[in-house]
């Protein structure tokens, strides 16, 4: 019997080495197309990101000081002083500041940022103020008012009598009104928990004060200090007990603020409206009727490329001789910058009259 063949099996075949590197080729070129696409895409991420960062810093800057401002003057105004004098017994220390509801201190045009010092009353009773019912003829003597209610103990006080220096004591506790007496009392004793009793001679009026002298209570008096530092928004409270001179640890209240700047508004005719923005520091506080302010707030994001121009406008017409720009070096070009600028009435100026 003859033996039948078996069919021969097709060969196998596979892929050849050429049509492997075309795959390869290929598959890289893929990558590289979505490599590039996810960097894109995560550059504008983090572009968007820096930007939202960038507006909520400049927001809760502007938030912050603009809070100050609008109570700005609270208890200053009236005075006829041009200066205040106090005593720092924790430090030793003599100090003095003109009683203006805002003070501007500019930087060099173009260069670095402005510091805005805020003062006002920090008591419910600031706007009320009272007067001596008997003379203070040393810093010792206990305050005789004709109306005490609203002192309390730890609030700062200020003294001002016509054109003479104002002084600061501190209550050492509470307001009492004698049944006897239609007046009320007030002691100032000096201790290292009321640091702001006890001037020295210099500090203090050699008249002392007359019956009639005005006096207001400041509550905590809030002094403070904005600034820019390393990028950040500072606060500096200028009234501590226990600082030094100039005080010590200011606190940071935003990131990525890179300047601020402030211009007095003036109303110089006294018909109500402002008719003039500048920076030079008023003979008469009642003058000043607004503040013109610019945050400027700064992207962490640097781009490859130039982003911004190099001169940033922070108001309508600034220019970088007047303050009213700043100027950009290369680098800083290459950051995105939100500017947030308005302009904040001084309601306690308005109010007081002219």
């Amino acid at each position: 019997m003859r033996q039948q063949k078996q069919p021969r099996r097709l060969l196998e075949r596979g892929f050849g080495i050429v049509e492997m590197l075309v795959a390869a080729v290929i598959g890289m070129l893929a990558v590289a197309a979505i490599t590039s696409v996810f960097w894109a895409s995560e550059g504008q991420k983090r572009t968007v990101t820096g930007g939202a960062d960038a507006s909520e810093n400049g927001l809760v800057a502007l938030a912050t000081i603009e809070r100050d401002l609008r109570m700005a003057g609270l208890g200053l105004m009236g005075l006829g002083c041009s200066v205040v004098n106090g005593y720092n017994s924790m430090t030793g220390a003599a100090f003095s500041f003109a009683p203006r509801p805002v003070a501007i201190t500019r930087d060099a045009p173009g260069v670095g940022s402005d510091t805005l010092e805020v003062a006002y009353s920090a008591s419910p009773f600031g706007n009320l103020p009272t007067q001596l019912s008997s003379p203070m003829a040393a810093p010792a003597v206990p305050l005789e008012l004709m109306n005490g209610q609203g002192f309390a103990q730890g609030d700062v006080i200020l003294l001002s009598e016509g054109s003479k220096p104002c002084s600061l004591v501190q209550a050492s506790a509470d307001s009492v009104k004698p049944p006897t007496s239609i007046y009320w009392n007030v002691v100032h004793n000096p201790s290292d928990t009321f640091p702001f009793n006890n001037p020295p001679a210099a500090s203090f009026p050699a008249t002392g004060y007359a019956t009639g002298a005005v006096v207001v209570n400041m509550g905590d008096m809030v002094r403070r200090q904005y600034f820019v530092q390393n990028g950040r928004l500072m606060a500096q409270e200028m009234n501590l007990a226990v600082s030094a001179s100039p005080p010590l640890n200011p606190v940071a209240v935003a990131d990525g603020i890179v300047t601020i700047r402030a211009q007095y508004g003036r109303d110089t005719d006294g018909d109500g409206y402002i008719n003039l923005f500048d920076v030079t520091a008023p003979a008469n506080a009642r003058d000043v009727v607004a503040i013109q302010l610019a945050v400027v707030a700064r992207s962490g994001q640097l781009e490859k490329t130039a982003v911004s121009p190099s001169t940033l406008p922070l108001w309508n017409g600034g220019t970088v001789v007047n303050g009213g720009a700043i100027a950009l070096d290369a680098t800083a070009q290459q950051y995105r910058y939100k500017v947030y600028q308005t302009t904040i009435p001084l309601r306690n100026v308005i109010w007081g009259g002219n």
